[in-house]
């Protein structure tokens, strides 16, 4: 027992125990946990916590709390233990892809009014904890003809007709989410705003051209991980 002890208290001496804090959480879903990246072969490496961990080294330690498929109202279940218990300075929150998803029955797998409570939820949590949180908008998607692997492959076309089409309701969530920051006062990466700029366009062949989305039309390449890398690195957020 006493050995075992021993080896605990150089673990979390290295920064390797079960008490780790971290400097910063990236709190979100696939593109936050960079879930497509094996699946396309992409290098790990360029997955855009990995790309701050390996730019930040010795100043900065991001834990990438991202997991696919899920929505604020998934993430909220764990938000204790896979943030708020890290006691992180900063926390990246990139939700929304998967909370506009328009179910068959004609409404969204959160609603907006949710998604913003939700959002509500996490920043005044981590505030109360004396952390700074900054919220991320999510990418323009790709739509597709329904034909291709994009996002009508997978998604129903009808269901988005309604908000103009699947990107624009995808936008209307990131409206919340530059709402909130502006009426709360937090810190706003604007990945959507980035990522259109650099595209030259939000038509699908715009940012089919750009290579900053893979096939699905909704997971960022390493060139799109690397404009929202260098979207953080150049707003002085991580210091």
């Amino acid at each position: 027992m006493r050995k075992l002890f021993v080896i605990l208290c150089l673990l979390a001496a290295a920064g390797c125990g079960p008490n780790n804090e971290y400097s910063a959480v990236a709190f979100g879903d696939s593109n936050t946990r960079g879930a497509n990246f094996p699946l396309r072969d992409y290098p790990e490496n360029e997955k855009w916590v990995n790309l701050l961990n390996l730019s930040q080294q010795g100043k900065v330690n991001v834990y990438n709390a991202g997991i696919g498929g899920e929505t604020t109202e998934d993430g909220r279940k764990r938000f204790k233990q896979d943030v708020l218990d890290r006691n992180p300075k900063t926390v990246f929150i990139m939700f929304g892809t998967n909370d506009a998803v328009v179910l068959q029955n004609g409404k969204p797998r959160v609603s907006k009014a949710r998604f913003k409570s939700n959002l509500l939820y996490f920043i005044d949590e981590i505030e109360k904890k004396g952390g700074q949180p900054v919220l991320i908008t999510c990418l323009p998607i790709i739509e597709g003809n329904g034909q291709d692997k994009l996002y009508y492959s997978r998604y129903e076309r009808i269901y988005y007709d309604a908000g103009r089409g699947a990107r624009n309701w995808h936008n209307s969530y990131n409206d919340i989410v530059r709402s909130i920051a502006s009426s709360e006062d937090v810190r706003l990466i604007d990945h959507w705003e980035n990522m259109v700029k650099e595209a030259g366009g939000s038509t699908d062949s715009d940012l089919m051209a750009s290579g900053l989305i893979d096939p699905s039309g909704n997971h960022m390449t390493p060139k799109g991980a690397r404009i929202l890398y260098e979207s953080i690195s150049e707003s002085k957020i991580l210091k």
